[in-house]
């Protein structure tokens, strides 16, 4: 006899999909001027690079297919420690 077992998943929410989440609300804790205070708070957010960073995490919040994952994560993880969101890295 041979027992046979059915797990039913839920499609899984992407890992991008999940990090813009976390972003939009980082973003809305910390304000309209959330650009402005991650420069202040983290030097690389204040160069050249950095800037790019938040222009294209800013951007795939309103279209997904823009920004790099591991952008995504970088500018997530410093809003949320500025909004005071104790997170779980990834």
């Amino acid at each position: 006899m041979q027992l046979e077992t059915k797990t039913i998943r839920e499609p899984a929410v992407p890992i991008k999909q999940r990090l813009l989440t976390r972003f939009g609300r980082a973003k809305e804790m910390v304000g309209p001027k959330w650009k402005d205070r991650l420069a202040g708070y983290d030097p690389f957010f204040n160069t050249r690079t950095g800037e790019a960073y938040m222009r294209s995490v800013g951007q795939a919040l309103s279209d997904p297919k823009r920004g790099h994952v591991d952008r995504i994560e970088r500018v997530t993880l410093a809003l949320e420690e500025i909004a005071g969101v104790m997170n779980i890295r990834i």
